[in-house]
């Protein structure tokens, strides 16, 4: 990195506030590059008693960025690369992950999924490879999270280690998956509260899929029972439901910043 952001982590001990927020506006201006490079040379460059609280600052500043670069997809349109998506949502409350830390986490799965696919299977088939991916060959398991309406696990990171969760919890690792081998497998959000999981071919659902019990293939949703909103079956739901269960069910209590960064995020995703 530059001798700029040496500078600029330097700084980060000053105490004077005018000081604090130049230093800030200019690392979150440079991005998450310059910011992960102040977390990894901390202990290098900063002296024992400032550590903590520069740290704080510099994760602050990376949960910041991580909501921005949200926004900065959003700004290529319907379709991008959503595990980046995902991952920069996951930054929010994981500030020190990086890019390589969260595609490790789920590279195994993910590379498994791509390698079984064919050209020749039917959307059925492509379900059903999903499925054994996800729940035999790698037994993510549904726990009893949610059924009171609260889930303990939803960060990614945190499932992929565990393979364990909620409904809420499961869905985030197979859309993360299923996107990343290029399945059009999308949440539906009806007009009553809640979510089905389906594959949509020519603007409509060829087939749902039941979370609850492995992925079972079952009837389409109808149309007419879709939240009225164009954004059906674009990766942008993906983001919004993952931003809305960490808003919802992230770590507790969120710190200030966290809650203010997710809703920021959720209005940006909003259908």
């Amino acid at each position: 990195m530059s001798r700029e952001t040496e500078s600029l982590l330097e700084l980060l001990q000053d105490s004077d506030p005018v000081t604090q927020e130049k230093v800030r506006a200019r690392l979150e201006e440079l991005g998450w590059n310059a910011v992960y490079y102040g977390l990894q040379n901390l202990e290098r460059v900063i002296p024992l008693p400032a550590r903590r609280q520069v740290r704080r600052r510099l994760h602050d500043m990376s949960s910041v960025c991580a909501v921005n670069e949200v926004q900065t997809l959003l700004g290529e349109g319907d379709f991008f690369f959503v595990p980046e998506g995902l991952y920069s949502l996951t930054r929010v409350l994981l500030p020190e992950m990086s890019p390589a830390e969260f595609h490790d986490c789920y590279a195994a799965p993910a590379g498994d999924l791509v390698c079984e696919l064919r050209d020749t299977m039917t959307a059925v088939e492509k379900v059903e490879m999903l499925n054994y991916i996800v729940f035999d060959r790698y037994g993510f398991k549904l726990s009893d999270d949610g059924w009171d309406g609260y889930e303990t696990d939803v960060l990614i990171p945190e499932i992929m280690a565990g393979r364990r969760a909620g409904v809420v919890g499961i869905t985030s690792v197979y859309f993360l998956l299923a996107s990343y081998a290029g399945l059009p497998v999308y949440p539906v959000f009806p007009k009553e509260p809640g979510y089905y999981v389906a594959w949509f071919e020519g603007g409509r659902t060829l087939f749902s899929m039941d979370m609850g019990n492995k992925g079972r293939i079952a009837e389409p949703i109808p149309r007419r029972s879709w939240l009225d909103t164009d954004f059906m079956g674009t990766d942008r739901t993906i983001l919004y439901l993952y931003a809305t269960a960490l808003r919802r069910f992230g770590r507790k209590p969120l710190t200030q910043l966290q809650a203010s960064l997710l809703d920021r995020a959720v209005d940006s995703l909003r259908l």
